[in-house]
């Protein structure tokens, strides 16, 4: 009897916590490109004679969203030219990303993810430079809108300064 209770109590406490949907393989690589492609966005903002519009921004992001994001890539444009004067060029940025951890959750999603970027330098007085390159963890949160996912939010994991060349600091806009 009292093994029955036991396996009984044991069920029914399993059976309330279900687990969170996964996402299948179509929807986890259309949420890659997605971030993937916000990101190379993001990134390019520091390239000289590189900007974005708004009609490009709210490809990716939820309409709530495309105003901070416009805000971020002036300070993205605002570095560039600050630099620029010194003869410090970016030329070129490329990103990928790797999905750590995808949850669906009520209102859309929630994704861990890491970026590695390259940076290239233009010449300075001559001598090409190396590039450089980061790895930055980041949380991004999805919005379901129709059929598609749209980002309403990317955060770092751990924030901390400093930041990446590429990255505005998320308490200045």
């Amino acid at each position: 009897m009292l093994v029955s209770v036991a396996v009984a109590a044991l069920l029914a406490v399993t059976s309330c916590a279900a687990p969170a949907p996964q996402p299948d393989a179509e929807a986890k690589g259309a949420v890659q490109s997605l971030i993937e492609r916000a990101i190379d966005r993001r990134n390019h903002q520091v390239v000289t004679g590189f900007s974005s519009t708004k009609d490009e921004i709210s490809m990716d992001f939820v309409p709530a969203a495309i105003e901070g994001i416009e805000l971020e890539y002036r300070k993205l444009h605002q570095r560039r030219d600050a630099i620029a004067p010194y003869g410090v060029l970016l030329t070129d940025t490329g990103s990928e990303i790797t999905i750590k951890k995808f949850t669906i959750t009520q209102t859309g999603a929630k994704v861990e993810i890491s970026e590695q970027t390259q940076l290239e330098h233009g010449p300075v007085n001559g001598v090409q430079g190396p590039g450089e390159g980061y790895v930055y963890d980041q949380t991004v949160e999805l919005e379901r809108t129709g059929d598609a996912w749209k980002i309403s939010s990317i955060a770092p994991e751990n924030p901390g300064k400093p930041y990446p060349t590429t990255v505005v600091d998320p308490d200045t806009i």
